[in-house]
């Protein structure tokens, strides 16, 4: 039972490592693109606070979903020699794709999920 929490600990020492350099990057890119929302959209209180406390699992969650898809990618292209390339794109594209933090016209429904988009 130790050795199994010892090695639980060091994946998520290693997830949070590998991940917090990413949350910063994302965060760079997610300013610099336009917003998809309505800038005059209006929105009730509850729809702010909803958002504020989805967040508060939703961004975590994100981080270590994309974490462990960056990891899997990697594991992928080593056990494969490189010839799993799409089968790694799509499993980092699925973790580290999408929405990073729920705004409150996402809680709202104001705006489609991105699938809808394309």
């Amino acid at each position: 039972m130790r050795v199994a929490t010892k090695g639980l600990c060091a994946l998520l020492v290693a997830v949070m490592a590998l991940t917090g350099p990413l949350l910063s990057r994302v965060a760079m890119v997610q300013a610099a693109e336009p917003s998809t929302a309505p800038v005059d959209a209006d929105v009730a209180d509850s729809d702010r606070v909803g958002a504020g406390f989805l967040n508060v699992v939703y961004v975590p969650g994100k981080a270590i979903v994309c974490g462990l898809g960056s990891i899997a990618s990697a594991g992928v292209m080593l056990l494969t020699f490189g010839s799993g390339y799409r089968a790694a794109v799509a499993t980092f594209k699925e973790g580290c794709g999408g929405t990073w933090v729920l705004t409150p016209e996402h809680v709202a429904g104001k705006v489609p999920p991105v699938e809808e988009l394309e």
